[in-house]
């Protein structure tokens, strides 16, 4: 179980209602999760890079020692992995420096306990990485990933976004606007596809109020904490939206929505479905920028044409002039693009490396794979599990109990 700044009573009072059945070992991940969460702000790459190598637990404990530059060198020379992180950020020990100064303020036992004391109040829900509603689009994100989804409503919603679709747009959107969001949502509906929004005014509102009419789970993800939903004009949708969909944030409870937050909130929006649609939008503006997010992602992206008169229509017509985006002509090509299993399929660095060696190979060890590939025994066993995660590895166990591995699709992997 993890170290925490909190007894094991404490533990149980303040984390049992987020569990089905209490187990101490799920009570120390939500802490430590729900601490990261706390300190850092959204996207932060080191904050991701440290869960993802050394694991909450230890990322923890090196918060409460005081997250000492040395210490945290050292644990990740242990696992090989200082090379690898030299690479992302270059200076490594003056980025370690920099996080620990943005962190350690923050970081309490005090605002713990209030972060789930807030939580359980507000009937949130707290999904993890390793939970079966985690939507899996957030893994694309890697380093960049939320330490945890806060969520009212039907948390099972997340779980079901594979095939869902992501529609965003102007906050000043016009009657052409929300008629195509009318057209889009009704062929959503027959195809049961849920949607993601921002919960915005505009276009956002019109997704969402679409979906509700056409009974099709909605999810609007907020720029705050989930008792900061914004705007609060849109109160009474947020309600409707949590009977059969759900009101989410990868930021606790108090915490307030800023520009800087928005921008990182437009990530989650594109990552969460494997279609980006930007319906309206002007030249300089969120949905261009959450554009900009699916394309990283690799995601399919489509844009509305629109009036070459028309401002709102501005920004989706340069992403389709300049090849970025597809003209959404007919409202079908949306639901006809979508198969499960392609979805996410950008691949880091280090999975395309494996996958490589395995072409080559065709089947093969580990310790053959990082040689042909040029890996660490650390980078080799990212890749794996990223790979094994895409459904595109098969492995056996041969009789002095080595694994060897192959490529599940190597004619299209």
């Amino acid at each position: 179980m993890p170290e925490t700044p909190l007894s094991n009573h404490e533990l149980y009072e303040l984390t049992h209602c987020f569990q089905d059945s209490f187990s101490p070992d799920r009570a120390g991940e939500l802490a430590a999760a729900t601490c990261i969460s706390i300190v850092t702000e959204p996207g932060d790459q080191m904050a991701g890079a440290l869960t993802a190598i050394l694991g909450r637990a230890r990322f923890l404990e090196l918060l409460i020692e005081g997250l000492q530059v040395p210490r945290v060198l050292e644990s990740l020379n242990r696992l090989q992995a200082t090379e690898l992180l030299q690479e992302v950020f270059v200076d490594l020990p003056g980025t370690l420096s920099d996080s620990r100064q943005r962190w350690l303020p923050r970081f309490s036992k005090q605002s713990l306990v209030q972060t789930l004391q807030r939580s359980k109040q507000l009937g949130l829900s707290i999904t993890l990485r390793e939970d079966n509603n985690w939507p899996a689009g957030l893994d694309d994100l890697r380093f960049g990933a939320p330490a945890v989804i806060f969520s009212q409503g039907k948390s099972d919603a997340l779980g079901k976004l594979a095939n869902g679709v992501s529609i965003v747009g102007s906050r000043a959107c016009t009657s052409y606007g929300s008629q195509v969001v009318e057209k889009i949502t009704a062929e959503l509906s027959f195809a049961k596809r849920s949607t993601v929004s921002g919960g915005a005014l505009g276009i956002d509102s019109h997704v969402h109020n679409q979906s509700l009419r056409n009974s099709l789970p909605t999810v609007a993800v907020m720029a705050g904490g989930l008792d900061r939903k914004y705007p609060s004009s849109n109160s009474k949708m947020f309600q409707e939206i949590m009977r059969d969909g759900a009101v989410i944030s990868e930021l606790a409870p108090g915490v307030a929505p800023s520009r800087w937050r928005f921008l990182q909130r437009n990530r989650l929006i594109a990552a969460l479905t494997p279609i980006t649609v930007v319906v309206e939008a002007g030249i300089r503006s969120g949905s261009i920028r959450t554009a900009h997010n699916a394309l990283e992602l690799n995601r399919d992206l489509y844009a509305v044409p629109g009036p070459v008169t028309s401002a709102a229509s501005a920004g989706t017509n340069y992403l389709i002039a300049e090849g970025k985006a597809k003209a959404l002509f007919d409202t079908k090509l949306i639901t006809s693009s979508i198969s499960g299993p392609t979805l996410y399929q950008a691949g880091s660095a280090l999975q395309v490396r494996v996958q490589d060696a395995l072409r080559d190979l065709k089947q093969a060890t580990g310790e053959q794979i990082a040689k042909v590939a040029g890996l660490t025994e650390f980078e080799l066993g990212l890749a794996i599990e990223e790979l094994k995660k895409l459904n595109q590895l098969t492995w056996n166990q041969d009789s002095l109990g080595s694994l060897h591995y192959a490529l599940k699709y190597a004619n299209r992997a």
